[in-house]
């Protein structure tokens, strides 16, 4: 491994946790680690092969005992954790939003 990139952390049910990027030498592929901050445990079992999804992350961390809800994206639909996600009128928005805008621009 040649380097790790934090991505930024979110909090849920008190702890902080973080989607850290593993950069590999002589290969172009990426893995994706799910980390406790509190003692910077590795989470899944495995690492992706892409950027989880809220619903992969809430898995993960059902998996190891902690109670997490998914909300839905009022704009595409997909569920994502309200840590992670931006509040708009009555309900959630997700990365789409900032998808939309990139497009829009």
């Amino acid at each position: 491994m040649v380097r790790e990139i934090d991505h930024e952390p979110f909090e849920t049910v008190g702890e902080q946790y973080v989607v850290r990027e593993l950069v590999w030498n002589g290969i172009d592929g990426r893995s994706y680690d799910l980390v406790s901050l509190a003692d910077d445990t590795v989470l899944a079992e495995e690492s992706f092969d892409e950027y989880p999804t809220d619903a992969q992350i809430a898995k993960v961390l059902r998996h190891h005992g902690i109670d997490v809800e998914l909300g839905v994206c009022a704009f595409c639909g997909d569920e994502l954790l309200p840590a992670t996600a931006h509040r708009h009128h009555n309900g959630w928005v997700g990365d789409c939003w900032d998808k939309r805008l990139r497009t829009n621009e």
